[in-house]
């Protein structure tokens, strides 16, 4: 071929036969290269993913568009080759840049019906998975309806076990022919992709399409993506009406990744982080297009900030602007009153995981918002609000109801609840969240909600006082015979900062409901009138009396004791921290000769602790915010001997206001000793189901006694995932609890009752059971792991799992009781490349 003519190659079937003859050779010598068209989330505008698309770059024929090589190579039925090898390189590409500890974005990868019937594809990707060491959720894969059409059995069993592995199967060319609704009926797929070339002019009946297609794409839970994007009209349109993701020359045509990655650079277009993937998706789904106002708003504990919002919310707030910087800087600006309700408001939700509610007034308007929380990561939080401006409502009815009840609320109440008995029902209409607490809800009864207020914000004196003004079954009977229209009264209610502060209650029947609705609103009390109240609620122990002094003597008598006699290692504080006093216990345990050397001092000045900073996060919670510690778990050092212990502390009151605090702690090696000859400790390890290593070895003994007394055989078995670290650095800590957590749990759906298990360490899990056969054992190892390597989603997020395993039985050779655990972690770890020192 090296003698023809460039005249016979630009003839079709030439230069058809060409490709059919030299794919090998092309592949081989690297003239196939992979580029990659840019997909942006519409919601961020960051690069999500891209598209892997194939060019030969032929060093006779020159460079060869996909319709010069594709179709060649579909009728001579060695697409196969293309697209493995496209799979490899992506592969590969997505390595090197996970290798050199850069981002990475997953790639799309276009498939042909060829390739599941000229191979295995599923275990050309997994091999090439497990070669590249990359997770599952960075590959899609893209068909066709065509594809479908032809064999829908063959495609159905593929996009089920791709989809079972974890993979996501997009359907490309939506809408472009065949029976697409039905195919999204009787198939799963991912996510619709949709061309913009049949819908390029963007009529009425093409927007009308998009925006149905879309619609109804969200409904059945499936994600969207629009190709063919080139102009900013598009991405407009597109993004009003929720669709997920954009590709087209708009952002980028396709190109070598390294091109590719520096174009969007100067354009300014980051890279989405593989941990934000989950997050934002969540926030994409909820993008949809509806005439009721939609907000999606993301929150990270101080400031707001608008991730999508529609012209039906601008028309409600009077904003016009398209900058959601700008738009942001409106309507949550530092300078705004409201600022600290927003907050309050989006806390609450947070705690509640629910949809929330809450009545304002701005600029002489009455709004209603509502909101949903979404997702969070990293302490960034997602929420779907709604807003009314009733103020703009027709019904001039619900508005001057509405206007009896809110107008200069705000400045009179910090609360405003509208309670209901005959639905026994509560409704916050202004600040309803400030004292509310996360077993507080909208789902609770009317009794339940200020029965909880009571017991948890109410001073513990005044509790029985509240509870009785707020029986609304005298409230009747208690009005008239007071000849008030309402009713008030002061109690003590607890703050932030765990102070106590007087604050008025008042319950107002509204006219016209018969006294089935009342408002609850607290009020702020002036400080004049609050000091008074103090001096003739507290006890006064500066003063003088013959009750008081003899008050004062018995709990000193009573303290007195306590500290000397007791084995309760005391102590108190004052308001910075430093030490007022401890109990003979107390120095004898840290060995103090006296109080002297303790008195005025903090924990960090007497460095007894082994980590600082829990005590004092724990105090700090105590002083400022009234917090309770109980049986907080921690470290001390006696004569360079660390000590394991658990502290109680609680906040010390004087009228209300925090001026210390006051604990005791234990040893826990002691109480351990002393709770040992009562009870056995438990035999379950903290995070799963399965048994601790503790008592996993000792019935490793029980195993061994029964082969060697009787004779029953008996196999072991370890597992270890392998990427936990990497999806520990990837999600946090706290979710790879999460994934060690289903672990255990696919670990027992495989053994059952028929055999013993334990997470051994950090992600290594033992298995041990009586059976007759290495060949039996083999299996079963093969079965756990199978079980636990098909965890491809926890808690919404993608993780793919890489368990290797080894397994022994009792009956190999030179395998013992006392070495028959060391000889399987050591072969797991000889699987995984592990030398023993980096075990150790």
């Amino acid at each position: 071929m090296q003698d023809a003519s460039m005249k016979d190659l630009t003839n079709k079937d030439a230069l058809s036969e060409y490709v059919k003859t030299h794919i090998d050779e092309a592949i081989s010598n690297g003239w196939i290269k992979v580029y990659y068209q840019p997909v942006v989330r519409s919601i961020t505008g960051q690069l999500c993913s891209a598209e892997s698309l194939a060019r030969w770059i032929d060093p006779e024929v020159g460079f060869l568009a996909p319709d010069k090589f594709i179709g060649a190579l579909e009728e001579s039925g060695e697409i196969f080759k293309l697209d493995c090898y496209v799979v490899k390189q992506a592969c590969r590409d997505i390595r090197d840049k996970l290798s050199k500890g850069l981002p990475a974005v997953p790639v799309s990868v276009n498939f042909s019906r060829l390739d599941f019937i000229m191979c295995d594809m599923l275990d050309v990707v997994e091999k090439a998975i497990a070669k590249y060491d990359i997770p599952r959720d960075y590959l899609h894969f893209e068909v066709t309806e065509s594809m479908i059409a032809k064999d829908e059995d063959l495609m159905k069993d593929v996009i089920d076990r791709f989809r079972t592995r974890g993979y996501e199967i997009w359907m490309d060319d939506f809408g472009s022919g065949y029976s697409s609704l039905n195919l999204i009926k009787d198939y799963s797929f991912d996510l619709l992709k949709m061309d913009m070339a049949f819908l390029s002019n963007l009529a009425e009946k093409s927007k009308i399409i998009l925006r149905s297609t879309v619609v109804m794409a969200k409904n059945l839970g499936i994600k969207t993506l629009c190709e063919g994007v080139e102009t900013k009209e598009q991405v407009k349109f597109l993004k009003s009406i929720g669709c997920g993701k954009l590709q087209g020359y708009y952002y980028g045509k396709p190109q070598p990744l390294d091109d590719l990655m520096l174009s969007l650079s100067e354009k300014g277009i980051t890279m989405e982080e593989r941990q934000w993937r989950a997050y934002y998706e969540a926030a994409t789904i909820n993008v949809i297009d509806t005439d009721a106002p939609l907000q999606i708003i993301e929150y990270d504990g101080n400031t707001f900030h608008t991730l999508f919002i529609n012209d039906a919310f601008k028309h409600q707030i009077s904003v016009i602007t398209e900058d959601n910087y700008e738009l942001d800087k409106t309507i949550f600006s530092e300078n705004s009153p409201l600022m600290s309700k927003f907050r309050q408001f989006a806390n609450k939700a947070i705690r509640s995981k629910s949809n929330e509610s809450f009545y304002f007034t701005d600029k002489g308007n009455y709004y209603l918002l509502k909101g949903m929380y979404l997702a969070e990561n990293q302490d960034r939080y997602l929420f779907k609000t709604q807003i009314t401006n009733i103020s703009m409502d027709q019904n001039t009815t619900e508005r001057d109801r509405l206007d009896f009840r809110l107008r200069e609320l705000n400045n009179l109440y910090e609360v405003v609840l509208l309670m209901n008995i005959s639905a026994n029902t509560v409704y916050p209409l202004l600040g309803g969240y400030i004292y509310m607490t996360e077993e507080m809800n909208e789902f609770m009864t009317m009794k339940a909600v200020y029965t909880s207020f009571s017991s948890t914000f109410v001073y513990p004196d005044d509790q029985s006082d509240f509870l009785e003004f707020m029986n609304f079954e005298t409230m009747r009977e208690r009005l008239n015979k007071a000849d008030k229209t309402y009713a008030q009264k002061a109690f003590r209610i607890k703050q932030a900062d765990g102070c106590y502060q007087w604050r008025i209650i008042s319950i107002m029947p509204i006219p016209g409901t018969a006294y089935n609705e009342f408002l609850y609103g607290i009020s702020i009390i002036p400080d004049e009138i609050a000091h008074l109240l103090d001096n003739a609620s507290y006890s006064n122990f500066n003063c003088s009396g013959t009750e008081t002094d003899a008050l004062i003597e018995e709990y000193a008598r009573l303290w007195a004791t306590l500290l000397n006699n007791s084995s309760h290692k005391l102590f108190w504080k004052d308001s910075n921290r430093r030490f007022r006093g401890v109990s003979k216990s107390f120095l004898e345990f840290y060995e103090l000769e006296s109080l002297d050397e303790v008195i005025g001092k903090t924990d960090e000045e007497m460095h007894w602790h082994v980590d600082d900073g829990p005590y004092q996060g724990d105090e700090l919670d105590v002083i400022g915010k009234g917090k309770f510690v109980v049986n907080a778990p921690g470290q001390c050092i006696v004569n360079g001997v660390v000590h394991n212990i658990i502290c109680n502390k609680m906040p010390i009151y004087d009228k209300g206001k925090i001026i210390g605090l006051v604990g005791s702690f234990a040893d826990v090696d002691q109480e351990i000793y002393r709770v040992n000859k009562l009870l056995a400790p438990s035999k379950l390890d903290n995070m799963t189901r399965l048994m601790n290593s503790k008592f996993f070895l000792a019935t490793m003994v029980d195993y061994a006694m029964q082969y060697n007394d009787a004779g029953k055989t008996y196999g072991f078995i370890m597992l270890h995932n392998a990427n936990q670290k990497r999806i520990e650095d990837t999600y946090g800590s706290k979710f790879g609890v999460k994934v060690i957590r289903e672990i255990g749990e696919k670990i027992i759906q495989v053994i059952g009752q028929k055999a013993v298990a334990a997470r051994t360490k950090e992600a290594y899990f033992g298995v041990i059971i009586y059976i007759d056969s290495k060949k039996k054992l083999e299996q079963l190892t093969r079965d756990l792991v199978s079980n636990v390597e098909s965890i491809n989603r926890v808690d919404g997020k993608s993780v793919t799992i890489k368990c290797p395993a080894a397994c022994l039985l009792r009956t190999d050779e030179n395998v013992k009781d006392e070495t028959i655990y060391q000889m399987t972690i050591d072969l797991l770890d000889k699987q995984e490349g592990i030398a023993p020192e980096e075990n150790e």
